[in-house]
């Protein structure tokens, strides 16, 4: 399996695509493209790589991470995957997005309601689905146990957590989910594809970050 990350939007978030290299079959991670070069970059890199795209996942719900679903939507046709407990947060994003200044176009609907333990497969690489609420209440990590790689959105970050301030969000239920969901199933060795920043791995979360103390 090969990652390629671009940081898109105002919000600097991280849109990962995963793919087979040998089938090519893939997925796109918070596809939350906002200007015409950022959309360009993406299916250029798809296009090169003849990657077929199976699925959207969206991480969580809030604005920087679905900015880009439309895009995605029109582009790949597919279905898009989230925790329908965010889908209150689709229907804000418009308010949001004038809020900051940003032409966010009317949000495709979720086709596919990400569960606990929701598995799909990219060329006989399974991908389970972690509910992890705290920094909203639908936010989600996607694990693959096979190569040792969770995509964790923005529950936890290099040296940091998600901010649990936005609607929805609260610190004490964050923590659970890192501590007792996510590093009870992903060992020291796991790589961390964070929503922001650069990657981590648990190892060293579990010792250095300040919020875990």
């Amino acid at each position: 399996m090969e990652i390629k990350q671009f940081v898109l939007n105002p919000f600097s978030m991280n849109c990962y695509i995963y793919f087979d290299e040998n089938s090519k079959e893939g997925i796109i991670i918070d596809p939350a493209a906002d200007s015409e070069k950022e959309k360009e970059q993406i299916l250029e890199f798809i296009k090169k790589n003849n990657i077929k795209i199976k699925f959207i996942v969206n991480t969580h719900g809030h604005i920087d991470h679905i900015l880009g679903n439309k895009f995605a939507k029109d582009s790949f046709k597919v279905p898009i995957l989230m925790n329908g407990k965010d889908e209150f947060l689709i229907s804000a994003a418009k308010e949001q997005s004038r809020f900051f200044g940003l032409n966010f176009p009317e949000p495709p609907p979720i086709d596919t309601y990400i569960q606990n333990n929701t598995k799909i497969t990219i060329n006989g690489t399974e991908l389970i689905f972690l509910n992890t609420p705290g920094h909203s209440p639908g936010s989600v990590c996607m694990i693959d146990h096979q190569n040792k790689i969770a995509f964790c959105g923005d529950l936890i970050f290099k040296n940091s957590v998600g901010r649990t301030d936005l609607q929805g969000g609260d610190f004490v239920t964050l923590l659970d989910s890192i501590k007792n969901k996510l590093f009870q199933i992903c060992g020291d060795d796991y790589a961390l594809y964070p929503g922001h920043m650069e990657k981590t791995n648990v190892k060293d979360e579990k010792e250095l970050n300040p919020f875990l103390k």
